[in-house]
C-alpha cells in the first residue's frame, strides 16, 4: 500500500533530472524516486534516453559543461521539448561538497546534478546556434595559440644556446601563420551570418575595440544586448564584489566571469582609455582622484561592456555624441 502511493506521488511530482556526460556513456539520474541509467552517448543512446524520460513530467535536466561532450545532448533533448539547463562544474563541485560529499564516481556525480537541479533550479538556456558554437571554439583555440607564442617568446628571451634560439624562432614563425589562419576563419564565420556581422560592426564601431575582442565578446558574452548594466558587468567578471564583515569595510574586488571576456576587455579598456576621448576623461577623472591606475582600467573596461550591450540592445553604431533617447 505504501509502495502504490509513493508510486502515485511522484507520477504527480515534477521530476529533477541530473546526467553526468563522459565520452562514452551518460550516466541519469532523477529525483524524487531515486531512478537510474546508463546509456552509451551515442545517437541510439540518446533515442533510448529520451524514452526512457517520457515516463517523468521533467521540470529541468541538468547537465555540467563539458566541451563538446554535452552539447549533443543539450541538442538532443532541447530538441525533444525537455527543459535543459547547462551548469559550471565548479558550481556543482562545491555544492556537493556542501553536502559532506567528497567521493566522485559518475553515477554519484549524476545524483548530485540532480539534487543541484531540485534545489538550485538553475536557469534553463536553448543550445547556441551552431555558427556561434563554432566561433567559440576558434576563439579558444586562438586564445591557446596566443598564449603558447608568449611561453616560445619568453623562453626565446632567456634562451643561450644558439639551435634552441633557432628552434624557438621557427616554432614562433609556424605558430604565427596558425594565429593568421585562425583570424582569417574567425572572420569568415563572422561575416556568413548576418546576425554575427551585425553585432561585429556594432562591437568595432566603439573605439578601443577591435577584432579580436569584438569576436571574443560575440562568443564569449552572446547574452549582450538582453542584459542589465548590472549583469553585463558581472557576467563579464568586473563587477566589484563587497567584502565587509561587521564594521570592517573590505576592498571592494572584482571576482567571477568569464575570464576570456575580462581579459579581453581589460586589454581594450588600456587601448580606450587612450583613444576614446569619454573613457580617456574618465579614465584621468578616476587617476586623479587618487585610484591606481590598474583599478581606473577595470572601471574603463566595464563601461566598455556596458556601452557593448547598450548598442547591441539598441542595434546602433557607437556614435561620438550619444542621441539624447539614450
Amino acid at each position: 500500500m505504501q509502495r502504490k502511493e509513493a508510486i502515485e506521488q511522484e507520477s504527480t511530482t515534477q521530476s529533477s533530472i541530473g546526467i553526468d556526460v563522459c565520452k562514452g556513456w551518460l550516466d541519469v539520474h532523477v529525483v524524487p524516486g531515486d531512478h537510474r541509467l546508463r546509456v552509451p552517448n551515442t545517437r541510439q543512446g540518446l533515442s533510448q534516453l529520451k524514452r526512457w524520460l517520457k515516463r517523468f513530467d521533467v521540470a529541468v535536466a541538468v547537465v555540467e559543461a563539458t566541451g563538446k561532450w554535452h552539447r549533443a545532448v543539450q541538442r538532443s533533448l532541447f530538441a525533444a521539448g525537455l527543459p535543459v539547463a547547462v551548469v559550471d562544474p565548479y558550481r556543482v563541485r562545491a555544492f556537493a561538497k556542501a553536502q559532506g560529499l567528497f567521493a566522485k564516481t559518475d553515477r554519484l556525480d549524476a545524483r548530485m546534478l540532480a539534487q543541484f537541479a531540485l534545489v538550485m533550479n538553475p536557469a534553463v538556456r536553448a543550445p547556441a546556434p551552431q555558427a556561434l558554437e563554432d566561433l567559440g571554439e576558434l576563439v579558444t583555440a586562438r586564445d591557446s595559440a596566443v598564449a603558447e607564442q608568449t611561453m616560445l617568446k619568453n623562453q626565446s628571451a632567456a634562451a643561450r644556446t644558439a639551435f634552441l634560439r633557432r628552434q624557438l624562432k621557427r616554432r614562433m614563425a609556424q605558430l604565427a601563420k596558425h594565429i593568421a589562419a585562425l583570424d582569417g576563419e574567425i572572420a569568415r564565420l563572422i561575416a556568413a551570418d548576418p546576425g554575427l556581422a551585425r553585432r561585429y560592426a556594432i562591437l568595432t564601431s566603439i573605439p578601443g575595440i577591435g577584432p579580436v575582442v569584438a569576436a571574443t565578446l560575440i562568443a564569449g558574452l552572446a547574452e549582450l544586448g538582453s542584459l542589465s548594466a548590472k549583469q553585463a558587468a558581472m557576467l563579464a567578471g568586473l563587477a566589484p564584489v563587497a567584502d565587509d564583515s561587521g564594521e570592517r569595510q573590505g576592498m571592494r574586488i572584482i571576482r567571477g566571469g568569464r575570464a576570456g571576456v575580462r581579459r579581453a576587455l581589460y586589454l581594450a579598456a588600456l587601448t580606450a582609455s587612450h583613444w576614446n576621448a569619454e573613457l580617456e576623461a574618465f579614465y584621468d577623472r578616476l587617476v586623479g582622484k587618487g585610484k591606481s591606475a590598474k583599478l581606473a582600467v577595470v572601471a574603463a573596461a566595464r563601461k566598455l561592456v556596458v556601452l557593448a550591450n547598450t548598442l547591441i540592445r539598441d542595434n546602433r553604431m557607437w556614435e561620438p555624441v550619444a542621441p539624447h533617447h539614450a
